[in-house]
């Protein structure tokens, strides 16, 4: 039987709980092996964050994986340096992992955005999605993409809590669209509170807190 990679990428700025609950949730659903948490060396739509350089992030998620044993944290983009594209990174997970079935994890905010994507019509040939669901955000408003018009009756018996999980095929790829208890704690926010002097206690592991404030982070 084929190894379940989970992907899971982003700036992680800083990781949290939310990005943990929701990957672990995702994990026990669709049974993966494992979730590589991949920090990007240069986000491509977040220019307007400060964003700490990309070995402090990478330190940071390392504190906050290392006591999930299915969690592991990859320097694969930050190795590669500029921009971070998805597509550059599945191509190459897809070389260093053959035969391993990939499911690329993401946010329904960023899958309404699918077809901005550099290459996205190829990297949906590549891996698997998962997407899950996000506050503010509607798996109906995915009906406004040409391939998921057909799981219009889904989408909405999803935002309804009708159903906790659909899928969609799109040729080869399968994508898993997944109800979430949803963790509202936000990276931006965390930013803000260090900023302010307020805390941020119990919004990510003791670990990552203790980094930030002795790195003087965000402040």
């Amino acid at each position: 039987m084929s190894q379940r990679l989970g992907i899971l990428g982003g700036t992680f700025n800083p990781i949290h709980y939310g990005h943990l609950a929701a990957a672990e949730e995702v994990r026990d659903r669709l049974k993966l092996d494992r979730i590589l948490f991949i920090p990007s060396f240069i986000p491509p739509h977040k220019n307007e964050e400060i964003v700490p350089h990309a070995d402090q992030r990478m330190e940071m998620v390392r504190l906050a994986t290392k006591v999930n044993p299915f969690f592991e944290p990859s320097e694969i983009e930050i190795n590669r340096g500029g921009r971070s594209y998805s597509i550059d990174t599945v191509e190459a997970l897809r070389q260093a992992y053959p035969g391993t079935d990939l499911y690329f994890i993401t946010g329904l905010d960023s899958f309404l955005e699918i077809q901005t994507w550099r290459q996205w019509e190829r990297l949906l040939t590549l891996s698997n999605f998962v997407v899950i669901s996000r506050p503010g955000y509607r798996f109906v408003d995915l009906a406004t993409i040409s391939f998921m018009k057909s799981a219009a009756h889904e989408l909405a018996r999803l935002d309804q809590g009708d159903l906790q999980r659909a899928m969609v095929r799109f040729f080869a790829c399968i994508i898993h669209l997944e109800r979430i208890p949803l963790f509202d704690i936000s990276s931006t926010d965390i930013r803000n509170r260090v900023k302010a002097g307020a805390s941020i206690k119990y919004l990510l592991p003791d670990t990552v807190e203790t980094y930030i404030i002795t790195n003087k982070l965000y402040g």
